[in-house]
């Protein structure tokens, strides 16, 4: 029967196979690999409502750091959320945080409670369903620990930090770190520009004296003079020492930042799918 088929219906076998490659294609730009984007992409088009893996630091007030790649044009973007969960999940996750102040705790929106990051910036979204993580790991590409909380309320306060990244931009010569946080609480997290970069989140004993309340607040950055941000280590480069650091890069605002004691390296990575390639793979 086939080849009665081939050789007397050849022009409906050359449609079919042109309807199934064009369906194919059609598909292909839909779905993009893993780790690619369209090339067409006008970026808005790309950037649809999706699941957003966050960092959680913090103890008495809980900020929510993305976790970005230069691959996927919905998840370019550094941000920095203050937010809060409902009263007995902020308990718990309290309690966990000072029995743990080292670790890598997470949280997801769920499948059904999807946005865009640029949703949370414009307000569209203020809240938003969440399952909490028992800590995270760079294997196989990005994988969250065991499920601590599931479907958690989470409340967003405040927008601290939020850019999307610019590929026109060159990469700063020196690390530049934002500071961040409330109250008695601070956190320093590395400024991501270009592939390749690394994602650094730590916590600090306490804010530093030189700067007020509500500049902490309201995010700074610092510049780190004299270390350079290639090429890339596998480890956080701000080890246990004193750095004479500049605020947003002012010669003459300098800063002394203590982190010889107390501090607390939550994360470091070149991975979770930050860039197209993990130049420090496990």
């Amino acid at each position: 029967m086939i080849g009665p088929l081939v050789f007397r219906k050849p022009a409906i076998m050359i449609a079919v196979t042109v309807t199934m490659f064009s369906g194919l294609v059609e598909m292909a730009k839909a779905h993009p690999p893993m780790g690619e984007m369209s090339h067409t992409s006008n970026g808005a088009e790309a950037d649809a409502p999706g699941n957003h893996g966050m960092f959680m630091v913090g103890s008495e007030t809980l900020f929510l750091l993305h976790m970005p790649m230069f691959t996927q044009e919905k998840h370019m973007y550094q941000m920095v959320l203050r937010a809060h969960l409902t009263d007995d999940a902020m308990a718990q996750y309290r309690k966990l945080r000072a029995a743990n102040p080292d670790k890598p705790y997470n949280l997801i929106n769920v499948d059904d409670d999807k946005f865009t990051l640029p949703d949370i910036k414009s307000g569209r979204v203020t809240s938003f369903t969440a399952t909490v993580y028992d800590g995270y790991s760079n294997a196989g590409g990005g994988t969250p620990g065991p499920v601590l909380l599931d479907n958690v309320a989470v409340e967003i306060e405040d927008v601290v930090i939020f850019r999307h990244f610019n590929f026109g931009i060159d990469q700063p010569a020196e690390l530049v770190y934002y500071l961040f946080g409330y109250g008695d609480e601070a956190h320093l997290t590395h400024y991501i520009a270009r592939d390749p970069d690394f994602q650094n989140i730590l916590t600090l004993p306490s804010p530093p004296d030189e700067f007020s309340q509500t500049q902490i607040e309201a995010g700074l950055e610092l510049d780190f003079p004299g270390m350079p941000t290639q090429p890339l280590g596998c480890s956080s480069p701000l080890q246990a020492k004193v750095y004479d650091t500049l605020f947003q890069g002012r010669e003459d605002a300098p800063v002394r930042l203590d982190l010889s004691q107390g501090v607390h390296d939550i994360w470091y990575s070149t991975g979770n799918l930050l860039n197209a390639k993990d130049p420090c793979p496990e």
